[in-house]
């Protein structure tokens, strides 16, 4: 993970003055909560300042869209509505408030996990209003999301007045992953003294947020946002993950953006990417939605996060698939960046190996030319 973030030129810089967008990337174990690696800004060891703010843990930005399966979709699975549900995706007032979908799609009535998978606003605004904000907002408390100061309004269904951190997130969405149990995050197992003696050790705290069932149905959901819906560009090859993805537009322009999030699991981990300017102004903004810049990040890091975990698979069947669809895996950047599909730690091993080959064979060369002088 830090050896991408060492990888300035992957991140989105200013035109006016040159300076970098700020990330930061999560990987949790969901059976446990214990942090598996985390960067908290872009640069690391090579940016004299990087011990100054940790966007992972301290950060505080709009969650965007990937808090719609927190505050909308799982509450109202929870309340007996169906994935297959058809939801409406045409515009609709809400005493003034009409929200819209990212680059002003309009498609007829969709099912819910399309409407998932492709991040629709319009349908997720109005599942929200039918299942009330305040179960939507309590539903967010349960999966460990502040609330303090947040005006119940339907603008919450998008991210509106809500900041979390990647580690919130990664922590809310290992809850899916570990079947409706949500482990708190932690990174110290345990604290010895310089004699050995344990002195502290990690106490296990956990809570049940959503039924088997509803974390069963999100997951078949959220497998969609990977194999057709908003994070194609976020996979990486020979894995499956599920997830979501997230773009708050600019303020100041809805063409622009100011956060872009990427969140993927499988039963074994959860990664979460976040990337924006730490001030985002008419100088300082991303482009594009989340699909773009954030996903090509998510895959750089997926690509050595996953190959050294267990490799479980999902049990649950894919809610496209299930509904009879075909899941579209084509979108993967990964396939030209990386043809030979090795990790960062895999292309280091064969770096070893080839030296340790060079230095063999060297050192057979001068053991024959030394026992020619001596025979």
């Amino acid at each position: 993970m830090q050896q991408t973030y060492e990888n300035t030129y992957l991140f989105p810089t200013s035109e006016s003055d040159g300076s970098t967008a700020q990330s930061a990337s999560v990987a949790l174990d969901p059976s446990t909560g214990a942090v598996r690696g985390l960067v908290g800004r872009v640069g690391g060891t090579s940016d004299a300042t990087f011990r100054n703010f940790n966007y992972a843990t301290q950060g505080k930005r709009s969650p965007g869209s990937t808090i719609k399966p927190l505050v909308v979709y799982a509450p109202a699975l929870a309340s007996g509505w169906s994935i297959n549900k058809d939801l409406p995706n045409k515009p609709i007032d809400y005493n003034g408030y009409t929200p819209t979908n990212y680059g002003g799609v309009e498609t007829e009535d969709v099912p819910m996990y399309q409407a998932l998978a492709n991040s629709y606003n319009i349908p997720a605004v109005y599942l929200f209003n039918q299942i009330g904000i305040q179960k939507g907002i309590s539903y967010g408390q349960k999966f460990g999301l502040n609330f303090d100061n947040v005006p119940e309004e339907l603008g919450v269904a998008l991210g509106g007045g809500v900041t979390a951190s990647p580690l919130q997130m990664a922590q809310a969405y290992a809850t899916f992953a570990n079947g409706g149990e949500m482990n708190t995050a932690y990174f110290i197992t345990k604290i010895e003294n310089a004699s050995g003696d344990i002195i502290a050790t990690h106490s296990k705290k956990s809570k049940r947020v959503i039924s088997q069932s509803v974390a069963n149905q999100m997951t078949s959901m959220m497998l969609g946002t990977y194999s057709n819906g908003s994070a194609v560009n976020a996979n990486y090859t020979g894995y499956t993950m599920a997830g979501k993805t997230g773009t708050v537009q600019a303020e100041f322009n809805k063409d622009l953006t100011s956060d872009q999030w990427v969140i993927g699991y499988t039963p074994d981990v959860v990664m979460t990417t976040w990337i924006g300017f730490d001030k985002t102004d008419e100088s300082h903004y991303l482009t594009g939605a989340s699909s773009g810049t954030a996903s090509t990040i998510f895959s750089y890091i997926a690509a050595d996060v996953l190959p050294n975990t267990p490799g479980t698979e999902f049990t649950v069947e894919n809610a496209y698939a299930a509904d009879g669809q075909t899941l579209d895996y084509t979108a993967n950047p990964n396939d030209s960046r990386n043809s030979n599909n090795k990790s960062w730690t895999d292309k280091a091993s064969d770096v070893v190996n080839d030296v340790k080959d060079q230095a063999s064979s060297l050192w057979d060369k001068i053991s024959d030319s030394f026992s020619g002088l001596f025979r």
